[in-house]
């Protein structure tokens, strides 16, 4: 129980350190919740920086979640701890960038992180959401849509692609799925006015 709390702490203070924000009020002064869609992540850091700024908030975004499940997975080999805690860290890392406490609860949707944590924990399955995102993304041209669908089928993956554990391996996709989908409840709305605006 102590290293489920001490990781879900961890994963949560790593994830609410917002990237996105950090570096575009240093190199920008602006903070980048104050243009474009307002969200802290990756896609709306290509619209309003460019391609480079967009894939280095990604990448950080990413190792946010592989950093913490990285952590608890020394408490798992060091001192017996048991699987659930690298699940805790991971589902905490991607919470703490969604309502990050040094940024006043306003984060990003979770995605890059949520990608990094699954790389860590199930790296197959991470591979095959990838490859899905990519395809959704050139055939809709909408990164909402891309990862609506791979939330969806995050949990299914999960559960026939981990092998041992895989209640445990579902039951913690199916809750950062959950989180991806309602951070997006935004984003599905204008898709169905048509007002949802495309990746080039």
């Amino acid at each position: 129980m102590v290293y489920a709390v001490i990781s879900a702490l961890t994963g949560y203070i790593i994830g609410s350190i917002n990237f996105a924000v950090i570096f575009s009020k240093i190199i920008y002064g602006n903070d980048i919740r104050n243009s474009g869609s307002g969200n802290p992540g990756a896609t709306n850091a290509v619209r309003i920086y460019g391609k480079k700024f967009g894939a280095a908030i990604f990448l950080c975004d990413f190792s946010k979640g592989l950093l913490s499940v990285a952590i608890a997975r020394l408490f798992v080999t060091a001192f017996d701890a048991p699987m659930q805690v690298m699940l805790a860290a991971g589902f905490f890392a991607q919470l703490g960038h969604v309502l990050p406490v040094f940024h006043g609860f306003r984060g990003g949707k979770g995605v890059a992180t949520a990608v990094g944590a699954a790389f860590a924990l199930m790296p197959l399955t991470a591979i095959v959401l990838l490859a899905l995102f990519a395809a959704v993304l050139f055939m809709t041209k909408y990164v909402a849509v891309a990862s609506g669908v791979c939330a969806a089928v995050y949990p299914i993956l999960a559960y026939f692609m981990s092998g041992e554990n895989a209640v445990y391996y579902c039951i913690y996709a199916a809750s950062c799925s959950m989180l991806i989908l309602i951070r997006h409840v935004s984003n599905f709305a204008r898709l169905s006015r048509g007002e949802e605006g495309k990746i080039k």
